[in-house]
């Protein structure tokens, strides 16, 4: 079997040891958001951000400070630390090189 595959087992057995606490986020101006927790859930996350997917959950994610997730894991760390930099605007920089 893969290494691929043994961490995909390993991660959804410890997703369904965990599956009723939810994923509490902490965002800049001290609210607390939640996010269901439900069966692959989160390595589905990570799959989506390395794709260079985007949604409303996943910019509650980049925008937190913190998370807890079930069972003290880090998933979401890794979803923030592969989260692609804000593209510049390109016309205010076009803009700027032709000096208006």
């Amino acid at each position: 079997m893969s290494l691929g595959r043994q961490l995909h087992r390993r991660l959804e057995s410890l997703e369904k040891r965990h599956l009723r606490d939810p994923i509490v986020l902490q965002m800049p101006d001290g609210r607390i958001v939640t996010l269901p927790n439900r069966s692959g859930y989160l390595l589905d996350l990570v799959l989506r951000v390395l794709n260079g997917e985007r949604t409303p959950e996943m910019e509650l994610i980049a925008q937190s400070t913190s998370s807890i997730e079930p069972g003290g894991g880090h998933m979401l760390d890794i979803v923030r630390a592969f989260w692609p930099e804000p593209e510049a605007d390109t016309t205010n920089a076009d803009l700027d090189k032709c000096g208006r």
